[in-house]
């Protein structure tokens, strides 16, 4: 079994929603761990769209059925700078996860002038 999602952020976006919204937006979306690797940056708006959009994909790959909601901050990106992401996922949205019955995931990240982009697989093992 596999799915697939994939999303793109314009930056800019990202960088409108910081600017309004503050720590409020941070504190709905992302981990603490998430906005401490981002802000270690010179400029920490690719990064959170980079995330944003990983956190897009993953919420299209569950394929959720009406009335089933996840919480990005319970999808998280682990990992350091240049090196494998790992995307770990908590609460409700990892039961929504093992419900569907992937076993692991696989996600690629990418960041450019004015978009960022994320593409997530979910697959299940082979026993």
């Amino acid at each position: 079994m596999l799915s697939v999602g994939n999303d793109i952020v314009e930056n800019e976006r990202i960088r409108e929603l910081l600017q309004k919204h503050g720590d409020r937006f941070l504190k709905r979306v992302f981990t603490d761990d998430e906005v401490e690797y981002c802000h270690k940056h010179k400029d920490p708006v690719p990064f959170l769209a980079g995330r944003f959009a990983c956190k897009e994909a993953v919420i299209k790959a569950l394929n959720l059925e009406p009335g089933q909601v996840a919480d990005m901050r319970e999808i998280e990106l682990a990992g350091t700078n240049f090196g494998k992401k790992t995307l770990v996922i908590h609460g409700k949205t990892e039961k929504f996860f093992r419900e569907k019955g992937f076993t692991g995931s696989s996600v690629s990240i990418s960041h450019a002038d004015h978009y960022s982009t994320a593409v997530v697989v979910f697959f299940k093992e082979p026993k």
